[in-house]
C-alpha cells in the first residue's frame, strides 16, 4: 500500500512538474510574440517617421538648395561670397500681351505660364534622379521666378565652387547649354499649345556673387551682386529670341559657342556697354581645336615663367 501510494504521488509530482513547463513555456512564447509585436509596430511607426522626413527634406530642398539647408537647419542663419557663378534671367517677353483678367480673373493664363514654368523646372529636378538627370544641369540652381521671368545659376554648390578656384569653368558652358534647351524649349511649347507665340529672351553674366537667406518665417533663399544686377540689365536691353552678355564673360565661352559682338549697348547704371549674342554652339571638331590650342597656349606659358 505505501509503495501504491508513493507511486501515485510520484506521478502527480511528474504530472505537476510537466504542467509547470508547458506553462512556462506559454509564457515565454506569449512574451515573445507580444515583444515581436511591439518591435514590428515600432518597426513600422520608424519606417513611416523616415518617409515623412525624407519627403519634408526634400520638398525643402526644393525652396534651398541642400547645401545652404544643412547650414541653416541647425545656425537659422546663411551667407556665402562666391568669386565666379554664371546668372540667368530668361523672361517669356510677351506673355503680358496674353494675360487677359476677363475671363476668371486671369487664372487661365496665369495655368499656362506655370506649364512653361514646370517645363524649365522638370529639367533641373531630374537631376536629383538618375534615370533622368542630364549631368550638363548638375551644377544650375532655380533661384526664383519674378513675374514671367526665370531666374537661375550655376557654381553656388561647394563642389562646383572649388572646381572654379582650381581654374575649371565648365559649368557656366553648360549654363549656356541651358539658355539654348530653354529657347528650344518655349518653342516645343509653342508647338505643342494650340494658339500661343510665345517668346524668349535671355541676359547672361558671371562674376561674384553673394547668396543668403532673408527672414524666420517664409524664408527667402536669393544671390545679391553687381553680377546679378547686370545679368538682368542684359535681359532687358537683349532682343527676342537672343542670349545677350557682356564682353567680360565672352574669354570663358569663345572655345565652345559662337558669339559675335552686337556693339554698344545703354545699360542703366552703367553708361554704354560693348556685349555680344551667343548665337550658337560650335562643332565637336571646332571645340576640340579651340581646347588643344588653348591647353598649349598655358603650356608654353607655364614653361616661360
Amino acid at each position: 500500500k505505501q509503495w501504491y501510494q508513493r507511486r501515485v504521488r510520484g506521478i502527480i509530482a511528474s504530472l505537476c512538474l510537466y504542467l509547470t513547463l508547458i506553462a512556462l513555456l506559454w509564457v515565454k512564447s506569449l512574451k515573445s510574440t507580444l515583444r515581436f509585436g511591439t518591435l514590428h509596430e515600432c518597426s513600422t511607426e520608424l519606417a513611416v517617421m523616415k518617409e515623412e522626413e525624407r519627403v519634408t527634406t526634400a520638398l525643402f530642398n526644393t525652396i534651398i538648395p541642400k547645401h545652404v539647408s544643412d547650414q541653416f537647419l541647425t545656425e537659422l542663419r546663411y551667407s556665402h561670397s562666391y568669386d565666379k557663378v554664371g546668372c540667368i534671367f530668361a523672361s517669356v517677353t510677351n506673355f503680358w500681351d496674353f494675360y487677359e483678367e476677363k475671363f476668371e480673373g486671369g487664372m487661365g493664363c496665369i495655368r499656362v505660364l506655370n506649364e512653361i514654368i514646370r517645363d524649365l523646372d522638370d529639367m533641373l529636378s531630374s537631376v536629383n534622379d538618375i534615370r533622368k538627370s542630364d549631368p550638363r544641369w548638375r551644377a544650375i540652381q532655380k533661384i526664383k521666378t519674378v513675374g514671367s521671368c526665370y531666374m537661375a545659376a550655376s557654381g553656388l554648390d561647394p563642389l562646383t565652387e572649388e572646381q572654379t578656384r582650381q581654374g575649371n569653368h565648365e559649368h557656366i558652358v553648360h549654363l549656356m547649354d541651358f539658355c539654348f534647351k530653354i529657347l528650344e524649349t518655349i518653342k516645343q511649347f509653342n508647338t505643342y499649345t494650340f494658339g500661343t507665340k510665345f517668346t524668349m529672351k535671355i541676359g547672361f553674366n558671371y562674376g561674384p556673387v553673394t547668396d543668403g537667406i532673408i527672414g524666420q518665417n517664409k524664408v527667402l533663399y536669393d544671390i545679391w551682386g553687381d553680377t546679378v544686377n547686370l545679368s538682368s540689365r542684359m535681359m532687358s536691353t537683349g532682343v527676342v529670341g537672343r542670349i545677350q552678355l557682356p564682353a567680360s564673360v565672352v574669354p570663358y565661352l569663345i572655345d565652345h559657342f559662337k558669339c559675335p559682338k552686337r556693339g554698344k549697348v545703354f545699360i542703366k547704371g552703367k553708361g554704354e556697354m560693348i556685349t555680344h549674342f551667343c548665337v550658337g554652339k560650335k562643332t565637336p571638331e571646332q571645340i576640340k581645336s579651340n581646347l588643344a590650342s588653348r591647353d598649349a597656349k598655358r603650356i608654353n606659358s607655364s614653361d616661360a615663367s
